[in-house]
């Protein structure tokens, strides 16, 4: 009997005919596990978390390399942990080789910083017995009579700092202040003003530290949000942390920890430690937000789907647990909906919105896909659950975009297929935009129809077990898979491009605008940047514009992020934008199944 083994967060599902060890089938799949003993269970660097049933025992290595709670928690021992039964299995970034490819740039440029944090140098005249004044008291009255601040104050963990820094820096210091706060002392002059901006994707995690002096990205990086382990969407995470509240701390702390672990190494990376962090700016959907901060989430996966507030906030990253400057604060922009979240805000304020009069089309592609139609003064937006198939899960030879991942498709009238695959390696998936172009080709070539259909009459095309058309993009050679698109996969693509094509009509006819009318398509996420236009348009995920109005602008989000980190005036705008935007609920829209239906099918080949 044939069983399916998902691996996560590549997005790459294996179909096995057998029971075999969850390193045979990664193997088999073309996923790069750590493996220093080859297998024989010695080193225990290929710790995985499955999530299923029918797995063999707990052998003797996984009980000496596991602890009783990551045993509780489904960790094993890929080389020791047999699979005969459709599973979901988790590789952590420490137990693969294999690197993902993320979308960390964007095509937007900065703003001018105007931080809420400054730092200033100051000396201090030494106590003695003739002058005993306490230690934030002898910094306040040189502030004052320097810098004319009024009324210094400090919380415990920057008091801590001041203390010592004084004697260590013989009352030489660098202050960093927040508006009459002190964040933290340092003994020395500081190297760099800096701050950090995540953006905390459902799939993915954006960091990028930042010079707030000057607004310059120092270093950035990209990795897998840990919570996929408990779902690809947020409504599994939500469900997870409604069936059992360990499960809500759990998504929040894995998350924290790899923010922390992340900071500390972009900033050892530029030769500094985490106390030279002085602000973060935290941006992501509504969910993740919630889960971030601990807020209870229930309401969320609940109709009406309110949410905790819609107000930025401000707290101290220790009460976060992530380690920074003493009196640091991490600020999260407000959400705007329960499935519009400060992402999109970020996305909008990064994109111009709200700046011009323009008829502007928003889009942002992800497992969930937020839409955001600007005519006039008047800003909607809308959330469309897309699912997952345009970042390659739930198809049957799809992944993620990593090295191996097909990203680009040519397929001729006869049949033939060319591709280019991420880092010209043997093609092991393809992920969305090869997605994309596979639909768009498949109905140039006439191989399917308006309504998705393989024709079996076709090249390529061919009957699996009898009944279930598929097409062939890459043979099977050298012992390397077969890579191939099922009918099933259609459908799966079909259902996500008509969700997201259905939110555009809906705007569109909700603020009585016609395609035409659109000045400009501006697109953000990993998926948007690396997708044709022309055959976004084809397939119809977008209205029939001319390209040349489609703009890709990268991780819209995360350099949203960035001018709020760095501007004051950034902030306050975003806040301001915020309250203009008005949020559709699509599902409660007048026809919207009559929408959602013509939007899944395919348009009539553009000539």
């Amino acid at each position: 009997m044939n069983f399916t083994v998902d691996f996560e967060p590549i997005g790459l599902r294996f179909l096995c005919e057998e029971p075999l060890t969850i390193s045979a089938a990664a193997c088999l799949a073309g996923v790069s596990l750590k493996s220093e003993c080859r297998g024989r269970a010695s080193c225990g660097k290929c710790k995985i978390r499955v999530h299923g049933s029918g797995l063999s025992p707990i052998t003797q290595a996984e009980n000496e390399h596991l602890s009783e709670n990551q045993l509780a928690e489904g960790w094993r021992l890929a080389c020791r942990t047999v699979v005969s039964q459709d599973v979901s299995i988790y590789v952590p970034v420490t137990s693969r080789v294999t690197a993902q490819v993320f979308q960390i740039d964007s095509e937007i440029g900065g703003v001018p910083p105007t931080s809420l944090v400054r730092v200033l140098p100051i000396k201090v005249t030494p106590p003695s017995l003739d002058d005993q004044l306490a230690d934030l008291e002898r910094l306040a009255i040189v502030l004052k009579q320097e810098h004319t601040i009024e009324n210094l104050w400090a919380g415990l963990p920057a008091l801590k700092s001041l203390r010592t820094a004084l004697r260590e820096g013989d009352w030489q210091i660098t202050v960093a202040l927040r508006g009459e706060e002190v964040i933290a002392t340092y003994p020395s002059s500081i190297p760099t003003l800096v701050g950090l901006a995540v953006d905390v994707g459902t799939t993915k995690l954006a960091f990028y530290l930042v010079d707030l002096s000057t607004g310059q990205t120092l270093a950035t990086k990209g990795v897998m949000n840990p919570q996929i382990a408990y779902g690809e969407d947020v409504m599994s995470r939500l469900g997870a942390a409604m069936v059992d509240q360990m499960n809500a701390l759990r998504l929040q702390m894995e998350v924290i920890q790899v923010i922390d672990a992340v900071a500390e190494e972009l900033c050892l990376s530029r030769g500094l430690t985490k106390t030279h962090l002085l602000d973060i700016c935290l941006v992501g959907n509504t969910a993740m937000h919630h889960l971030l901060l601990g807020l209870p989430t229930r309401p969320l996966a609940v109709i009406p789907f309110v949410p905790a507030l819609t107000a930025p906030i401000g707290i101290y990253a220790d009460q976060l647990g992530l380690a920074s400057a003493p009196g640091a604060q991490a600020y999260l922009p407000p959400p705007i909906a329960g499935f519009i979240g400060s992402d999109h805000l970020a996305f909008l304020l990064a994109a111009g919105f709200g700046e011009d009069t323009r008829i502007k089309l928003g889009i942002d592609i992800g497992t969930n896909t937020e839409i955001a139609l600007q005519v006039g003064e008047e800003i909607v937006s809308c959330s469309t659950a897309s699912g997952p198939a345009f970042e390659g899960a739930h198809i049957s030879h799809g992944m993620r975009a990593a090295l191996g991942a097909i990203e680009r498709v040519k397929i001729s009238q006869d049949g033939t297929v060319h591709f280019d695959v991420i880092g010209d390696e043997p093609a092991l998936g393809i992920c969305g935009s090869g997605i994309l172009d596979v639909l768009a080709e498949l109905r140039s070539a006439g191989i399917i129809n308006l309504r998705g259909r393989l024709n079996p009459d076709k090249p390529g095309v061919r009957s699996q077990n009898g009944r279930l058309l598929n097409f062939v993009l890459v043979s099977a050679i050298d012992g390397r898979r077969e890579i191939m698109i099922t009918q099933e996969d259609i459908d799966q693509i079909l259902l996500a491009k008509g969700a997201i094509r259905a939110g555009i009509d809906i705007l569109m006819d909700y603020l009585n605008v016609s395609q035409d009318d659109i000045d400009e398509v501006v697109i953000a996420g990993a998926f948007g940047t690396n997708l044709d236009p022309c055959n976004a348009v084809r397939i119809g995920l977008l209205p029939n514009l001319p390209v040349d109005r489609v703009n890709a602008l990268g991780n819209a989000a995360g350099a949203g992020a960035r001018m709020m980190l760095v501007s004051s005036k950034a902030r306050k705008h975003a806040v301001s934008l915020a309250k203009k935007i008005g949020y559709l609920e699509l599902t409660v829209y007048p026809d919207f199944n009559k929408y959602f239906a013509n939007a899944v099918r395919l348009p009539q080949p553009l000539l």
